[in-house]
């Protein structure tokens, strides 16, 4: 008897909890969708401490926060050190390292290509490389570009040490070959920085030009990104940002800056913010690329097996807390990158430190929930 009573007391509260959900999903209660907001000074100063404190507690030398709506800067602001041993601040023309953000700039140009019609996604790599191992014949260029070569991670092999090196693309491809491919070509999905270190070297064969000088030529003077370039040790480059790490007993030290014949566009630009703005809003027009164009690059790739990575062509295409995004992160060398458009509010996030492996999720958490209301609701 006191089963039965339980199981309907059960029941009936069931009954309630749905009827309560219909009611407040129809009246807007806890479901409303999140919406831009315009902080207030309050709000701002806020974020402000949070980010002074997060980058005291976990040494942080410098980092600059910028905010893009559209395509137009809304928030910038500068903390910091570019450089700790001579004093200089960070500020708006502070170039840093941007790692593996490099690879949406490396599948834009070969996009302008496919174009122009001198580029094949579909072709094999070696109709462009023919002296390439013959384990990876059967990979196409569309394949490098989504990572589903199956053609091994030269970073994985060698860690983040490799892009402090002065290698040539021979060795790469050496260090590449060492290992098994990862599966048969267009059967899985795994990232490697090798197949973006490929493509930059197709782009360079069919351009007759160095890889940076074809970026500048095809997208970086087109769009007066004057700031950005490829990183390269022994180059005077006015503003860069020098690269640190911490040690043992949590002291910084300093990291050398990349090598630029060891990333190539598989993450070796640096820029500043202001630029990373002036890339966004070219995305969401047609005077560099198309459409069309646009649309491929950032399908989703599909797998035949395993879960769907969400990535396109140099692109994340997972949600960011609940949000539809296309974004991606960077890490090498002494820095930290993150570029994160939030395409249905139209509104991206720059992040950018100087400090190898450290957490900026903190604070990409906070600046998204000053600027966008109703995220505490939604599944992080």
């Amino acid at each position: 008897m006191n089963k039965l009573l339980s199981l309907k007391h059960q029941k009936s509260m069931l009954n309630i909890v749905i009827i309560l959900g219909f009611i407040l999903v129809n009246i807007g209660v806890t479901v409303a969708k999140p919406a831009l907001q315009t902080p207030t000074s309050d709000t701002l100063n806020e974020l402000d401490k949070f980010i002074q404190a997060y980058t005291q507690e976990n040494n942080i030398p410098g980092t600059v926060v910028a905010l893009a709506l559209k395509g137009e800067l809304i928030h910038f602001k500068a903390y910091g050190l570019a450089n700790v041993e001579l004093s200089v601040p960070v500020s708006e023309k502070t170039v840093f390292e941007i790692g593996s953000i490099s690879k949406q700039f490396t599948s834009a140009a070969a996009l302008l290509l496919v174009e122009e019609n001198t580029l094949d996604l579909d072709a094999p790599i070696h109709q462009y490389l023919p002296f390439l191992p013959g384990e990876w014949l059967g990979v196409t260029v569309h394949q490098l570009l989504n990572h589903t070569s199956g053609i091994p991670d030269y970073e994985e092999i060698r860690s983040y040490d490799i892009y402090r090196h002065r290698v040539t693309p021979e060795d790469i491809i050496k260090i590449a070959q060492s290992r098994p491919v990862d599966f048969a070509p267009g059967t899985g999905w795994y990232y490697s920085n090798t197949g973006y270190f490929l493509l930059s070297m197709i782009i360079e064969r069919i351009e007759g030009l160095p890889f940076g000088r074809v970026l500048k030529k095809r997208i970086f003077d087109p769009l007066q990104m004057t700031d950005t370039r490829m990183a390269d040790p022994e180059t005077i480059i006015p503003n860069r940002a020098s690269g640190y790490w911490v040690n043992k007993t949590n002291n910084l030290i300093n990291i050398n800056p990349t090598e630029t014949s060891s990333t190539l566009g598989a993450g070796g630009l640096l820029t500043t913010a202001t630029d990373l703005v002036k890339w966004d809003k070219a995305l969401y027009g047609e005077n560099l690329l198309s459409s069309k164009t646009k649309a491929l690059m950032w399908r989703e790739v599909a797998v035949p097996v395993g879960e769907n990575p969400h990535y396109g062509y140099g692109w994340e295409l997972s949600d960011y807390k609940g949000l539809k995004a296309t974004h991606h992160g960077g890490q090498v060398a002494g820095f930290i990158a993150n570029f994160i458009r939030l395409t249905d509010h139209e509104l991206t996030i720059i992040v950018l430190v100087n400090r190898y492996r450290v957490r900026t999720s903190p604070m990409l958490e906070k600046i998204t929930n000053t600027f966008i209301s109703g995220l505490e609701t939604l599944k992080k």
